[in-house]
């Protein structure tokens, strides 16, 4: 076994959700582009024995939800780049017989012994869940499991296994996703 378990930075998944974000907010575009064209021949053909009413308000509905979905979509890809320019270079922490130490976002140490948990927590959208420590029932850090190179399951077995048994990587919070 290994002297430390270091679980690095990436910025890999990352990247691949800013360009993920960048293209639903190109094709966002040009389904919007294509519906406006489609709305504006049925508008023209058919408005004619409609009430104007209902041409106003189909008018309004589909400018509502575009710009709605627009809105969405240049969100998610801002929210992409902040957190692709989060990500720093280094670790994110270590684990070894004596405890974990975060490095990043803040700079920690628990002995095994204070470790009142290891858990995954927070949503499964944006950056996902994170990797979270406390220590003593009290908060002391966490990093989204996105930014790291190692995959829950191996943060899992490396707990295990430094800590004899006594921590594990807690994962029940993400049954309660929907």
């Amino acid at each position: 076994m290994p002297e430390r378990f270091a679980a690095g930075l990436t910025p890999l998944p990352t990247a691949a959700r800013v360009t993920q974000q960048r293209s639903a907010l190109r094709w966002r575009i040009i389904s919007t582009i294509i519906s406006a064209v489609v709305l504006g021949l049925v508008v023209y053909f058919l408005g004619r024995d409609w009430p104007r009413t209902w041409t106003i308000v189909v008018v309004a509905l589909w400018t509502a939800s575009s710009v709605f979905w627009l809105v969405v979509s240049a969100v998610g890809l801002a929210n992409a780049k902040r957190d692709l320019a989060a990500i720093q270079e280094g670790v994110a922490f270590y684990l070894d017989g004596r405890g974990v130490e975060f490095v990043t976002p803040v700079a920690a140490r628990v002995p095994w012994e204070h470790v009142s948990a290891l858990r995954l927590v927070g949503r499964q959208s944006g950056a996902g869940p994170s990797v979270s420590l406390e220590a003593d029932g009290a908060h002391i850090a966490k990093v989204p499991v996105s930014f790291i190179d190692a995959a829950p399951e191996i943060i899992d077995s490396a707990a295990r296994a430094y800590s004899l048994g006594r921590v594990h990587l807690d994962t029940s919070a993400l049954d309660r996703v929907v």
